[in-house]
């Protein structure tokens, strides 16, 4: 679609007529308020051609030699300088390179833009493989929810997970403080089939404590840290509570006991469950297998978690369906209504 000039007095179609006109050019200035110049104009190019044509120059005449374009371009590549700090170069070897000179330059030869900064191109590694005992800890903030004492409030899930074999422990705390997370520690080392060796954390603060670090010490574990914006060191865990967030926070459920049910019963549920990252096997499997072929990584420690745990959580699924949808419950019969073995 073409667009008329900003200050146009004529359309087109006015255009159009003028070409077409054989009424003197005066008359026709005056009757579209118009110069005699632009009635000439319109006559000169025809009736086919009564569209604005662009203002722009077809060739720019350049300033600089082709040798000079090539060493403003060599010295943005060699130092990499936005475009006024490279002008105060170039003007004081090419003085009569102007800041617009430099710039069209260099939109001509597709440097207009600065790269993005040069920073150390890192590829992302892959975890080494580590036998039983390598845990991944986090924290993951649950929703504000109705506690014991009636009062709404959030809390706070721990995660740990095995890195080969994907075992999980999870446990619910009311804070994410150093003595919650040294609790959480020695609750995961009881809770683990096989010993825990090594421990990777982030650099929250609770695992940064005197506390935590004195924990794992007296508990023999190797603490490790990731690195300052690296979130992908522990992205094994970081993944986990993604799953956390997609299978359990989207059932709808009021309390904080219910939620805590719901999550030791996903719990268990996951340590079932096969996974193709595994080969098709569950975690308890490859857990099992291990341990049968090398005893001495069992956990003397270890505390079975409650068999039990399952059937509750599915309780709470099943409430938390009825109350998603209320539409679905059967419709009471009405006065009008009544059961034929009522009116029996």
């Amino acid at each position: 679609m073409h667009s008329l000039h900003p200050q146009a007095r004529t359309t087109p179609a006015v255009r159009q007529e003028i070409a077409r006109s054989r009424e003197p050019t005066g008359v026709l200035a005056q009757r579209f308020s118009v110069s005699t110049e632009t009635i000439r104009k319109w006559r000169k190019r025809g009736a086919q051609d009564c569209q604005d044509h662009s203002s722009r120059p077809h060739k720019l005449p350049w300033k600089a030699t082709d040798e000079e374009r090539a060493i403003v371009c060599a010295l943005r590549q060699a130092t990499g300088f936005p475009l006024d700090d490279l002008t105060f170069v170039v003007s004081h070897f090419l003085p009569h390179l102007n800041r617009d000179a430099v710039y069209r330059i260099l939109k001509a030869e597709g440097l207009g833009r600065l790269p993005p900064a040069q920073q150390r191109q890192r590829r992302s590694g892959t975890f080494k493989d580590y036998d039983l005992g390598f845990v991944h800890i986090d924290i993951k903030h649950l929703p504000k929810l109705q506690t014991a004492n009636g009062e709404r409030r959030k809390r706070y899930l721990y995660v740990a997970i095995d890195r080969c074999s994907r075992w999980v422990h999870l446990a619910v705390k009311d804070d994410e403080l150093a003595t919650s997370a040294v609790a959480f520690l020695k609750e995961a080392v009881r809770a683990f089939p096989f010993k825990i060796t090594h421990v990777l954390t982030d650099r929250g603060s609770c695992f940064t404590a005197d506390g935590f670090e004195e924990a794992c010490r007296q508990l023999k574990l190797e603490h490790r840290r990731t690195k300052p914006y690296t979130p992908q060191t522990n992205g094994l865990v970081e993944r986990f509570n993604g799953r956390v967030q997609r299978e359990v926070l989207g059932i709808t459920i009021y309390s904080h006991r219910d939620l805590e049910t719901l999550l030791k019963g996903f719990n268990q549920a996951y340590n079932r469950r096969r996974q193709r990252v595994l080969k098709g096997r569950a975690p308890d499997e490859v857990v099992r297998s291990r341990l049968a072929a090398e005893p001495k990584l069992a956990n003397r420690r270890y505390k079975p978690p409650d068999a039990d745990a399952l059937p509750p959580a599915l309780q709470v699924i099943a409430h938390a369906k009825e109350v998603s949808h209320p539409d679905s419950y059967p419709k009471q019969p009405g006065p009008a209504q009544e059961h034929p073995s009522a009116a029996a």
